[in-house]
């Protein structure tokens, strides 16, 4: 059970928020040269050059990149800090109630050992089997209060997802962001929103399926 409390950090984290200077020189500086390069490398190697047909123009059409401190946000974000210690205090009764149980189950287990030598081959047997259902029995039930906590885990991060989601395109739409990304001081930034507009992936899939049929 104590694995799953880091996994409330792997749920929320990445959600929160927007680093981008690297993906703004991709954009605008590298736009030219990495055109160029596709296109010779296309026509080398397939023969035919890949139609870059309505793709986003990128020097007209994308807006400003900014980004979101994770730890600050972490920190001040009350939802996200009720919701943290409420998961976390969640977490802890569940560890509480498997530590009772645990601790009953090894006390049975001792003391069986202590008296088995004394008992009979009959009683030691149902002694043994009742202990091997006693030990199923709380397995089960570690089992079925990891998945009840995985669960809420799961349905509380669709809802802070589907608030952070629903603010961000407000926020685009008013700013004119054309990317969102999450950061956090020495760790790999993640994009969290992206305009609708800028999605090239039906072209691109097109282009290459062309180019695919085309060498069969």
């Amino acid at each position: 059970m104590n694995q799953r409390l880091p996994f409330i950090s792997l749920i929320l984290n990445g959600v929160l928020a927007i680093a981008v200077i690297v993906l703004y020189f991709l954009h605008f500086n590298g736009q030219r040269s990495s055109n160029v390069e596709l296109s010779d490398s296309v026509t080398t190697e397939q023969e035919a050059p890949i139609k870059f047909d309505n793709l986003p123009d990128l020097g007209s059409s994308s807006g400003a990149i900014a980004f979101i401190d994770n730890d600050k946000f972490e920190e001040k974000y009350q939802y996200f800090v009720d919701l943290k210690s409420s998961l976390t205090k969640e977490n802890n009764k569940n560890n509480d109630l498997l530590m009772k149980r645990e601790k009953v189950l090894q006390d049975n287990i001792m003391t069986y050992q202590q008296i088995a030598p004394s008992l009979s081959p009959e009683v030691r047997e149902k002694r043994e089997t009742d202990l091997m259902k006693e030990k199923e029995d709380y397995l089960a039930y570690r089992e079925s209060l990891e998945n009840e906590f995985l669960n809420k885990q799961q349905n509380l991060q669709k809802d802070f997802l589907k608030k952070l989601d629903t603010y961000l395109k407000s926020l685009s739409k008013e700013k004119n962001y054309s990317y969102i990304f999450t950061y956090s001081k020495g760790l790999p930034a993640t994009i969290v929103y992206a305009k609708d507009s800028l999605e090239i992936t039906d072209q691109v899939v097109r282009s290459l399926n062309e180019q695919y049929k085309k060498k069969k």
